[in-house]
């Protein structure tokens, strides 16, 4: 997946990853899934969503 987006937004990931909107924001919070906060706004690392997409099972 080559890919040149460094960053995604709360509303990108909802679309790829299977979890809540509150769940991503907990996860965000606690460390569990890296993240740049931005003002209010919330976003991932595109790294991180390769990764995820790319573990077995998913």
């Amino acid at each position: 997946m080559a890919n040149t987006k460094k960053l995604y937004d709360l509303s990108e990931v909802l679309s790829i990853i299977p979890m809540s909107k509150a769940g991503i924001y907990k996860a965000c919070s606690e460390g569990k899934i890296p993240s740049v906060k931005v003002g209010r706004r919330v976003f991932i690392p595109s790294w991180y969503i390769e990764k995820i997409l790319n573990e077995p099972g998913a």
